[in-house]
């Protein structure tokens, strides 16, 4: 599983749009995804943005807290 969000922004016909980009996992691979936001120069872009990347880090802390033991316990089975 690949972990990751971020933003970007597109040019199209002239005009700049938000899009929230982060990996799922979709049928045992990873993906990138990408989620418009709305135009670059709404203050209701920048609020959706804050909000995707907030939900984003708070679903996937449990995720990161599992491999995270899940390494620990790997790495002292190597120990003599």
């Amino acid at each position: 599983m690949q972990i990751g969000c971020g933003f970007r922004i597109k040019k199209i016909k002239g005009r700049d749009y938000v899009y929230f980009w982060h990996y799922e996992d979709r049928g045992g691979r990873s993906r990138q995804v990408y989620q418009y936001m709305g135009p670059r120069r709404s203050s209701n872009t920048a609020r959706r943005l804050e909000a995707a990347l907030d939900s984003y880090f708070a679903g996937k802390g449990d995720e990161l807290r599992r491999q995270h033991v899940a390494n620990r316990a790997a790495i002292a089975a190597l120990r003599p």
